[in-house]
Parts: C-alpha cells; structure tokens; sequence
C-alpha cells in the first residue's frame, strides 16, 4: 500500500490488500476520522444525475434489456418482470385487461426470454430496455428506499449545482450535489451502506460551505498499468497541516502495510 506524497491530490494507492466492499468499511471510516478535529464536520456528497442527459443512456438501455433477457436481474419483488409482462401484453395483444391476462403474460415471457434478441422487435426491445434501466438504476435520491432517503435528509448541510470541487471535467448530466453531516463512526458506516462506499466527501470547519474545504476525500476504483484497485485521493488546503497532523495518524491505523513516498 503506497501514500504518494509527491503528487497533488495525494494519493493512497491500496489496491486491495485492505479488501473489497463491506470488508473494508470499518478501516475506511477509521482513515476518515483521522482528517477530522472536533470543532469540524464531514460532508458526504450524494449526486443527482439528470437521467435524459446521461451519455451513456443508449448503452445502459441496450445492457438492460439483454440482462432481462438472459434473466440476469436482480428482481427479488418481481415488480421488474411485471413491468415487462404489460409491455409485451401492449405489444402482442394491445387493448387486453392485465388482470385477466396473467397466465397469458406468464407464457409470452417465457417466449420472450426463449427467442434470441436478434429475432425480436426493435421497438419492442427499447420499451423493455427503457423501462428496466428505469426501473433498475438510481439517478436522484428520490429513486433511492425510504431510508436511504431520510438518512441523507435528515443529515443534510448544503446543496451545490454549480460548485465542482474535483480536478475532472464536471459531467454533464449532473444536477446537484447534496451533502450530508456524518460525523461519527457509526454515521459513516451508515452512509457507505445505504448510499456508497465509493464516496467523497469534504472535512470543513463547522458552518463553512464545501468549497472551503480543509480536506475533500474521494475513494475511487482505478485500473492500469501502474495500478490497479482502489485509491483515496486526497486534496489537502494546507499540505503542510496534513503532513503534520493527519498523516501520523494513518501510519498508526495502517501500520507496516503503509509506504511513504514523497
């Protein structure tokens, strides 16, 4: 596990020697709480996507219907399969009552899912296509589960549409960013369950807006040649204040696993 000290943002190259998903939710938290000091918050970012500009709408659409196809998604209250029953019912017996028709349906799904994809309507493949990445994919918080949504709500600090604090380009489907007080080990693991463990978030002085950040920390994916598996990258106002006082800690927590390189 490297710590490039040579580069801006910083860099805390793990890989995955710390693990994947829920595995590495506890040290995470715990690499979070070495930014904060008391008189200071975390801020969590959850995005909102704007659906109809998302550039890879087409794909996405296209990937769903083939995943409903070879019966590859996850479905457990069958509201999915129920939604494409009545759009295959529209489309071979339109004008037909639904509820007089659930056998019906049961037999043209099972048709549906025998015939390969290229034997089958366009027209037919893009309405289920749309329908289950609708149904299968969160843009905005309200796509989320009540508690998901009273989690963030309930914590909510600052919302942001033109502030972008990241050295990329902003996408352009995005609509907003909310972000949400988390400030106690048990709020953080709280957040990575219900919202991301892939997350960003900012450490700022308590009633300092985001873009008056000490730190912004955004834990990532990465695969190259370089380097493969996760990183946490790390913008620190005064790199100086990092070195002193956050990094210390992240050599405790971390121990021997941790390489320096500055």
């Amino acid at each position: 596990m490297k710590l490039l000290m040579n580069t801006s943002p910083f860099r805390l190259e793990q890989g995955y020697e710390l693990g994947f998903g829920p595995s590495v939710f506890d040290t995470m938290a715990e690499v979070i709480l070495a930014f904060r000091e008391p008189w200071q918050d975390i801020l969590f970012s959850y995005t909102n996507w704007d659906r109809e500009f998302d550039p890879l709408r087409e794909n996405l659409i296209e990937d769903s219907v083939h995943c409903f196809h070879a019966d590859m998604i996850y479905d457990p209250n069958q509201t999915i399969c129920l939604r494409v029953k009545e759009i295959l019912l529209h489309h071979y017996a339109p004008g037909s009552d639904l509820r007089a028709n659930e056998a019906l349906m049961d037999q043209m799904l099972a048709r549906f899912r025998e015939v390969p994809l290229d034997e089958l309507d366009d027209e037919l493949l893009r309405k289920i296509g749309t329908a289950v990445h609708e149904m299968n994919s969160f843009y905005t918080l309200e796509d989320r589960d009540e508690a998901t949504q009273t989690f963030v709500k309930n914590r909510l600090v600052e919302t942001t549409s033109s502030t972008w604090l990241y050295p990329f380009e902003r996408p352009v489907n995005l609509k907003n960013q909310l972000w949400y007080r988390a400030n106690t080990k048990e709020e953080i693991l709280q957040s990575f369950e219900l919202t991301s463990w892939m997350f960003a978030c900012v450490i700022v002085n308590r009633n300092a807006r985001v873009e008056d950040y000490c730190y912004l920390l955004d834990y990532t994916e990465e695969h190259g040649d370089e380097h493969d598996g996760m990183v946490l990258y790390m913008s620190a106002k005064w790199p100086e204040l990092f070195k002193d006082d956050v990094l210390p800690k992240l050599q405790i927590l971390l121990g021997d696993k941790l390489e320096i390189i500055k």
